[in-house]
Formats: structure tokens, C-alpha cells, sequence
């Protein structure tokens, strides 16, 4: 489960494709950016932050392939094409995408969303991980933007905690810990319900700031 609704940039030139996948995906809950030409989605790339590209291989002069190969940062994508093409499907297996030929069923696309998004989710999750993770015993009493909250375990490169369950849960919250006098910035990764009126959340720790970064980490290993 996310925090936030995860964005797919979509480049297709065909009009009523590409309005129909849109309206697809914007359907199954996901910020959809659809645009037409192989510009109009490298612009998208170099301007956005896209969790998930959709391109078609026919883009003019362009390819998908080419596009997702041009983009400024890895993104993951999915590569639809009308032609089977054993060079370009191994291309772009190689980059890590998927490679989907038409006519290609809403279910099969939107599950194939969902396997590529989780992947993702899945990935921040390791980073976060690769740092020693520590049990802090009992629990220790903070504060998560204004709610009462409970710090279950903490590393280097995050935490996890508990929290009242809202509505709505940001992606980036404020945590405080009075008992240690220090307070940073944290971005949620994953968060799921805990009863029925509270959320278990993980969160990556902002490493932004080096002073409140050395804090942390004297922190982390302050917990026995």
C-alpha cells in the first residue's frame, strides 16, 4: 500500500489509445500523464519524477526503447508494440522492462502496473534496509507531525513506527523524539493498517541535513 497515488507517464501517438489507456489508468487509481510525441515524453522525463513509463515502440522517427534509454534516471517501464520484434523485446528486457505486444487486455496491463510499481516499493524498501535495523525496546514516545506515535525499531537509513490511522497519511512527516531532543525529516515507504485505528508505517530518515543526520546516527547507536 502507498502513501501517495503513484504517477505513470504514458507516451503513445495514437489519439484514441492513448485516451483509453489514460482513462484506464486514471480509473485504477493512478496519476496518469499521457502525452503524444517522443519530445513531449523525454521533456516529461527530464522535468518529472514518473514512477512508471508506458510507451509505445512507434513514435515517429523514435522508439519507446529510445526513450526510456534517453531518460535523465532509471525509471521503470512497460513497452507496448503492435509487432513482435526479438531484437527490440530483448533490448528491452535488458533495460529491465517489460515488453508487451497488442491487443493487450486492461487486466493484463493493470496487473503488469502493479507487479512493476511493487517492484519499486519493494526496491526503496531494501534501501532502507541495508543498514542494520535495531529493536528499540518498548518502544519509544515521539511525535509524527502533530500525532502521538511509537518508534518500534530504527537504522541508519530509517525507522518504523505506529500511528493513529488518518485519512489521509503524507508522504514526507516530521518526527520528533523528546526524550532525545531531536526531530527529522522522514519519508514514508510503506505504511499498513494496524488494527483498525492505527497505521504501522516504515520510513526513510532524510539525509539531507549532515547536522540532524549525525544526530540520528548517534541515535541508532545509542539503542542497545
Amino acid at each position: 500500500m502507498t502513501s501517495k497515488l503513484s504517477r505513470i507517464l504514458l507516451v503513445d501517438d495514437d489519439h484514441a489509445t492513448r485516451i483509453g489507456l489514460a482513462e484506464l489508468l486514471t480509473d485504477a487509481g493512478y496519476e496518469t500523464r499521457a502525452v503524444a510525441t517522443f519530445e513531449e515524453g523525454l521533456r516529461a522525463l527530464r522535468t518529472e519524477t514518473p514512477d512508471l513509463l508506458i510507451a509505445d515502440v512507434r513514435l515517429g522517427a523514435f522508439n519507446g526503447l529510445q526513450l526510456l534509454v534517453s531518460s535523465p534516471r532509471t525509471v521503470p517501464a512497460i513497452i507496448i508494440t503492435g509487432f513482435a520484434d526479438p531484437v527490440l523485446e530483448s533490448d528491452a528486457r535488458q533495460h529491465g522492462a517489460e515488453y508487451v505486444l497488442k491487443p493487450v487486455t486492461p487486466s493484463l496491463l493493470l496487473e503488469m502496473v502493479r507487479r512493476k510499481l511493487s517492484e519499486i516499493e519493494q526496491s526503496k524498501f531494501e534501501t532502507l534496509r541495508r543498514w542494520e535495523r535495531k529493536t528499540v525496546p518498548g518502544g519509544m514516545p515521539a511525535r509524527v507531525d502533530d500525532h502521538p506515535a511509537r518508534i518500534l525499531d530504527v537504522s541508519y537509513g530509517g525507522l518504523r513506527f505506529e500511528m493513529p490511522r488518518l485519512s489521509e497519511l503524507p508522504p514526507s512527516l516530521s518526527v520528533r523524539l523528546p526524550s532525545a531532543d531531536i526531530a527529522v525529516r522522514a519519508d514514508v515507504v510503506w505504511h499498513t493498517p494496524l488494527g483498525e485505528n492505527a497505521w504501522l508505517c516504515g520510513a526513510a530518515v532524510s539525509q539531507t541535513n549532515l547536522a540532524t543526520a549525525r544526530e540520528w546516527r548517534g541515535l541508532v547507536d545509542g539503542v542497545a
